[in-house]
Order: structure tokens, then sequence, then C-alpha cells
């Protein structure tokens, strides 16, 4: 083998992934409507984002942030370009009229966003660079090894029974109206624990097991369970990978854990996880089916226009070509492929909608933010984006959102996309160092990183409501860390090398 055949193999994942780069960069520039110099100067953006994200990896949060927000603009935007030759609208879009101009503000925008993401990154960078995770020293408080099955047999069980409770009275189900209020916080407490509360309690056990030289393998197929379960309860197709990746990828990525397991039994881990993941998007459509049949509010993302740098008018996109199905149901059905892998991603249709609204301003942004989400009543979101989840309903709770950049965009300044998002980016990287600092678990802060990105990310929801969530995530982190407190010799000593 010669030196170049060599160094092409070695480099032959980047080589690949360079030429789906291009091949989708290339069928943006060939269809997008605007000025390809702005397309141009979008795509590099958003690659410099993506690869500060992957490249030397200051957080976990940062690295799932900048991918969220990759997905959901330029690769919805080229793949769909590459696809179709035009943009298919997953969601509503209000006003926009699909002009150049029109276009050409939306990827300004979205440059604004790629470039507070960044500044966010490098204005931590100047004070203090987090330490690797595969630098920490695992501790496990003497106790547990005696009473390790009593504690995995607890949360294995606790979470079945919350799941099944879950889906028998309704609790928290996504869409949904409660159909069952228990006596406060139980429904606070009971969705918390689906959401995100079970998931952690498994990541500190597996931490443990790991600090205890235990065979963490069994563990892990433990939080494959925990992620399915709590993923077919709620009804939520994301709930899986989010529940299961940030464990598998904290473990993976140090190097103690690769050395510890085959390569066989690895690969073994990932088919069960694209088995259960597979089964648990049947079942989440199965139960959509049958939990939304009776609901009358139907997404209407009806584009005025569509417009081609080949065509001197608009041109009208084919109803049949991007409608969704005239009810609210999600079967399991071809198309469901293209709606999870390129259409879910939340970004670019909400910063369409927004550019388009006439009314922007400082007073709507500090409205939207402080706004509350009331059963029978819809969002003011919904009326913006012109969403067909406007009809106001005691049992259904469907919305549009605007994610990240369109939400700060509601005060017409691009200057407050950068800042903002800059200032988003920071707490990420700065809450994620501190929870690693306190806890020193990899595990906890690859999955408290997944949540908080995802809510940045799908941010605009009635933020204010999100609090609670957190604030019961903190004081859990809290109660782990005086747990383990007595283990540490100070919590925010540097990690040993």
């Amino acid at each position: 083998m010669s030196r170049q055949t060599g160094w092409l193999w070695k480099h032959k994942l980047k080589i690949v992934l360079g030429l789906i780069w291009l091949t989708l960069f290339f069928a943006g520039l060939l269809n997008f409507a605007g000025s390809r110099l702005v397309y141009t100067l979008f795509s590099i953006t958003s690659l410099a984002m993506l690869l500060s994200g992957v490249y030397r990896q200051v957080s976990y949060g940062y690295l799932f942030l900048v991918i969220f927000l990759w997905l959901g603009f330029w690769f919805k935007l080229t793949a769909n370009f590459l696809l179709f030759g035009f943009f298919p609208f997953g969601e509503p879009v209000g006003s926009f009229n699909s002009s150049a101009h029109a276009w050409n503000q939306v990827l300004w925008i979205a440059i604004a966003g790629n470039m507070g993401a960044m500044l966010g990154r490098f204005l931590y960078g100047l004070f203090r660079p987090m330490p690797s995770a595969d630098t920490a020293e695992a501790k496990v408080p003497s106790w547990y090894p005696s009473i390790r099955r009593w504690l995995w047999t607890a949360i294995l069980l606790t979470t079945a029974v919350l799941a099944f409770f879950n889906i028998v009275y309704g609790i928290h189900q996504i869409g949904t109206v409660p159909r069952t209020i228990l006596h406060w916080p139980l429904n606070a407490l009971i969705a918390w624990m689906l959401n995100i509360g079970s998931a952690l309690v498994i990541a500190v056990l597996i931490w443990w097991d790991s600090a205890a030289k235990k065979n963490v393998m069994l563990p892990l197929y433990a939080m494959l369970g925990e992620a399915f379960l709590s993923t077919v309860s709620v009804i939520s197709r994301s709930a899986f990978p989010f529940h299961a990746i940030p464990p598998i990828l904290a473990l993976i990525g140090r190097r103690e854990t690769s050395q510890m397991y085959s390569r066989k039994q690895v690969l073994f881990l990932l088919a069960t996880f694209a088995v259960l993941f597979l089964a648990s998007i049947a079942a989440v459509s199965f139960l959509r089916d049958y939990q939304y049949a009776a609901s009358k509010a139907i997404p209407t993302p009806t584009p005025i226009s569509a417009v081609t740098p080949t065509t001197a008018t608009s041109e009208p996109i084919p109803a049949e070509a991007l409608a969704p199905p005239t009810k609210a149901i999600s079967s399991f059905r071809l198309i469901l492929i293209h709606q999870l892998l390129v259409n879910r991603w939340i970004g670019l249709e909400g910063v369409m909608a927004v550019s388009s609204y006439e009314e922007k301003s400082s007073a709507l942004l500090w409205q939207m933010l402080t706004e509350i989400r009331e059963a029978g009543k819809v969002t003011a979101y919904q009326k913006i984006s012109n969403s067909g989840y406007q009809t106001a309903d005691g049992k259904y709770q469907f919305a549009s959102m605007p994610g990240i950049s369109g939400f700060l965009y509601y005060s017409g300044s691009l200057w407050l996309v950068i800042g903002g998002l800059a200032a988003f980016t920071t707490f990420t990287i700065a809450s994620e160092r501190i929870i690693f600092l306190l806890t020193r678990n990899p595990l906890l802060c690859s999955l408290y990183g997944m949540t908080l990105a995802n809510t940045i990310a799908h941010f605009g929801m009635t933020p204010r409501q999100d609090i609670p969530q957190y604030l019961m995530m903190y004081v859990a982190i809290l109660a782990i860390w005086f747990v383990q407190s007595r283990f540490f010799p100070s919590p925010f000593a540097e990690p040993v090398n």
C-alpha cells in the first residue's frame, strides 16, 4: 500500500463526510432562492460551528447544542434541496413570502446564531477551559456495593411502575392535557422522573459501578430499558435517544472503558440500541394514532410561494408534496423517515415565521419570555406562525415552536441573537463544568448537556415553565454531590490526570 493510499484509508471517514457535505452544499447553492454569497457564508459558519463542538470537545452540552442548531438550519435546508429541489415546510412559517430578500434575511439570522454560539464557546475558553471528562476519577460511597442490587431493583421497578401508571392515567404525555390531577406536587414529580429523573439516577449508578470495578454492560442494557419505557410512556419519539446516547457516548469516549470491553460487546450494545429505538418509534406511533385520532388541531404549513434561482416569478409548491396528513396523527409510514431524519429538527421555519412578522420589538420578546401556557388556550406564537394549532382545546396541547434563534429575533435585532446565543452557550458550558466538578460523573454531565441543549434548541414554548424542571434537576445534582462529597478532597479541585 502506497503512502498516498495509506493516508486516504486512514482518513476515509473524514473524506466521506467531506464529500457528503460538498454534495449537500452544492445542492443548496444550486437551489437557494437568495444570494449565493449569503448562502456560502451561512454554510461556512454552520460548518465552523459544528467543528467547534466536535474538535477539542469543550463540553457535552456544547457538542449537542451545535449539532441541534446545525441540524435545524443547514442540514434541514440543504438536505431538502438535495431531495426535492425546494424546501418543503415541515412547520408553519407565518407570512414568509419565499422571496430572495426574505430568504437572505432568514440566513442572516441563522448566521448570527452560528456566530453567537461560537462566541459563547470562545468567551468561556478565555477564562478556564473544561478538563476532559476522560480524566475524571470515579468515586463510590463505601456502602454502595452492599446495597447495589437493591438500588438497581428499586430504580428499575419505580421506572416501570411510573411508566405503566402514566400510560393508564395520562399524567404526562406529549400533546395532551393531563387526564389525572394528583395532589401537589405528584404530577410534576412523575413527569420529571419520566423526563429525566430516572435517567439521572441510572447514570449515577452506572458511574458508581464503574468506580467499583463492576462490569457495566448489564447496567447499560438496563439504561436502554429505562429509555424505552419512558419514551413509550410519554409518547415522545425523541426521549429514547436523548436518554440513551449521552451515557453511551460518555463511556465509549473514555479510554479506560474502551479498553475494558471487546468490539463485539460494544457492537451488540449498539445493535440493541438500534432495535429498541425502532421499536420505540413503532410503539409511540401506534399510541399517537390512538391518542390523537380525535384531535381537531392540524398543522398548516402553507407556503405562499417558492422562488428558485432559475425562475423569474414565484411558483407555487404542489400542495400534495408539502401538506402533512389531514389528521394530527403519526402512523408508522415511509414519510415518517424523512420527518424524523430531516424535518423534525427545530429552527429554520421558526426564523421564517418570526422574520416575516411585522410587530417585532423588545416588548414582544419580553411578552413571549413571560408567557404562561394554560389548558384550553393557545400560545401567541401559533398566531405569529399561522399554525393550525390555534383552536383552543381542553384535551390536546399541540403547538409549534420558534427555536432559540427565532425566539431571540422577536426583538428584531441580530445583535441580540448573537448576544443571546453567546449567553446561552456560555451558561451551558459553565453549568456543565460546575456539575462535573461537583460529581466527577461524565455520564451525568453528558445527560445534563443533552437535556439543556435540547431545551435551548427548542426554546420558545413558554420558557418560564421550564424553570421547575431544571430546579428539580439542580436539587438532585446537589443531593448527589452531598452523598459523594466526603469522598472528594474539594468539589472545585482539579481532577486527577
